[in-house]
């Protein structure tokens, strides 16, 4: 099933993202500062190791988005801005990010939106 995790989502532009998830029949959750320190996976339910990693803070907004296609993901990115409801950080679940925890996985988009904006890469 499709689903979106909220990441740092103010109540405001959350109730318009889940609006649209509602619409476009996908799951949705909110992730809790606690719960930064967990795996995407074992948010997800996918994986039962509830080891926790402690990173810095942070308060940027972010979009993980699970098992979401290209054909619904521009449909769901175009509600999103006809929503006025963008969010800076988005990711799509893949193998290798569902073992990131709620940090790693912010560090990386952090470091590719930055490397863009130098014209740079990030790795």
């Amino acid at each position: 099933m499709a689903k979106v995790l909220l990441i740092n989502i103010d109540d405001k532009k959350g109730i318009r993202i889940k609006n649209i998830c509602r619409k476009l029949y996908f799951g949705y959750d909110d992730i809790e500062k606690a719960d930064f320190g967990h795996t995407l996976g074992y948010l997800l339910g996918e994986s039962d190791d509830a080891a926790v990693t402690a990173d810095e803070d942070f308060n940027d907004e972010m979009l993980y988005l699970v098992d979401i296609d290209g054909g619904m993901l521009n449909i769901f990115l175009a509600q999103l801005r006809k929503e006025k409801a963008t969010v800076p950080l988005k990711a799509v679940r893949t193998d290798t990010n569902t073992g990131f925890s709620v940090y790693a996985l912010h560090r990386e988009l952090s470091a590719e939106r930055d490397a863009i904006a130098r014209g740079t890469q990030a790795h």
